[in-house]
């Protein structure tokens, strides 16, 4: 009886090494079983980030710096009358992100965590038209925006699918909801490049900045799922569910 579980152990632990081996550096395995699970996926995901800084070429996965998003409709006239358009978006310093708190469960089948990103710049082209915060607004050209410590609360519920008798992971659902924190925004040429009208929107945007912001995070929220949505897939789907989650 001792020979055997020591014959056993001694194979689960091979079976350890050898995954550990054949796995590039940036997968941190984490066994499905461990009493510590969450601490590890956390530890998992912190592991990936230097390397989403340039990407990672071998499985396809694009970088994180710069994010380029492209062209967004961020209001569409039907919340307050005003329209809001961003093109050319692109983000830098989304590879910085922190998860603070995290939730694994096999069984569910489910991870949900927070992170907490702590400086954000938006760069690219924006059109508006409407009334903001009371006032009227018009103007398109460059923007920039800095931002301090958004919090993203991220819910991620996956499948085991089977294909050819090999299981890998089927994200079910990739759901992202983004808290606003602090930060500045800049519009160049509102008002054809009228700048004393243009300091006094920028000025009243800025000293309402987490009003505003909620107003327009959504639609970016969404844009966000769907690009880290695909740097998910693209990792997933190069290894197998006994490989990053061996028993």
């Amino acid at each position: 009886m001792v020979s055997r579980l020591i014959t056993v152990t001694i194979l689960v632990c091979f079976l350890g090494i050898t995954y550990a081996a054949t796995m590039p550096d940036y997968i941190k395995i984490c066994h499905r079983n461990d009493p510590e699970l969450s601490k590890c996926v956390k530890q998992s995901v912190h592991n990936l980030r230097p390397y989403l800084v340039k990407g990672i070429k071998e499985i396809n996965v694009p970088s994180l710096e710069p994010l380029y998003i492209g062209d967004l409709n961020i209001l569409d006239g039907s919340s307050g009358g005003i329209t809001v358009k961003a093109k050319k978006l692109t983000v830098y310093g989304a590879s910085n992100f922190e998860i603070t708190k995290m939730r694994a469960s096999i069984q569910n089948k489910r991870f949900d965590f927070e992170l907490i990103l702590p400086h954000l710049q938006g760069e690219g082209q924006y059109e508006i038209n409407g009334n903001i915060l009371a006032l009227p607004i018009k103007g398109n050209g460059p923007f920039v925006g800095n931002f301090t410590n958004f919090v993203a609360y991220v819910r991620v519920t996956y499948d085991v699918k089977n294909v050819n008798d090999i299981d890998y992971f089927d994200i079910k659902e990739f759901a992202l909801k983004i808290r606003t924190g602090k930060g500045r925004l800049r519009l160049d040429n509102l008002f054809n490049g009228d700048k004393v009208l243009g300091d006094v929107i920028n000025q009243t945007i800025n000293e309402n900045f987490e009003l505003f912001t909620n107003e327009v995070i959504a639609p970016i929220a969404r844009a966000l799922e769907v690009k880290f949505l695909a740097i998910a897939t693209k990792i997933l789907e190069n290894f197998t569910y006994n490989e990053l989650f061996p028993v």
